[in-house]
């Protein structure tokens, strides 16, 4: 997924479960969860690199996502909002309005960059904006994944 997205220039700032890694802490998780630069060009090349992966969108098993009139194209994307995806390579969730950000502005000023074996380079969410979001979204594993962070920081094993 990160390979495609780098292949279509899509500007995004990596974060959940997988940024983690960036600060030392390695952890299983089901998806890869990103925030992208919300300008329009940058919005078009997303939703080019969505339609390569050929994303729809995850709702409940008895909803179909067509009856919203939503797409995870150019016009849906733009409205904003946080798009569960499911794709050919995976879940991929692409956050555009996240708890204890200030959007990806905000985390792009934060962020580190770090190479992704077979992918290329990407920007992951700065420890302290990690630490941010977890508290502020509360879920038993974000508060294991603070005490990981912080751990991995004071240089303590898992």
């Amino acid at each position: 997924m990160l390979r495609l997205l780098a292949e279509h220039g899509v500007d995004v700032v990596i974060i959940g479960g997988f940024a983690l890694s960036a600060h030392g802490v390695i952890r299983a998780t089901k998806d890869i969860d990103v925030v992208p630069d919300p300008r329009p060009d940058n919005v078009r090349r997303l939703a080019g690199a969505l339609r390569a992966l050929g994303a729809e969108v995850m709702l409940a098993e008895d909803f179909d996502p067509s009856g919203l009139g939503l797409a995870p194209d150019e016009d849906g994307l733009a409205l904003g909002g946080n798009w569960a995806l499911r794709t050919r390579l995976g879940r991929l969730d692409v956050m555009q309005d996240v708890a204890g950000t200030k959007g990806y502005a905000g985390l792009r000023s934060g962020a580190v960059e770090r190479e992704v074996p077979g992918a290329g380079r990407f920007w992951f969410a700065g420890f302290d904006d990690l630490i941010a979001m977890k508290v502020a979204a509360g879920r038993p594993q974000d508060e294991l994944d603070v005490t990981s962070l912080l751990r991995a920081r004071a240089g303590e094993g898992p």
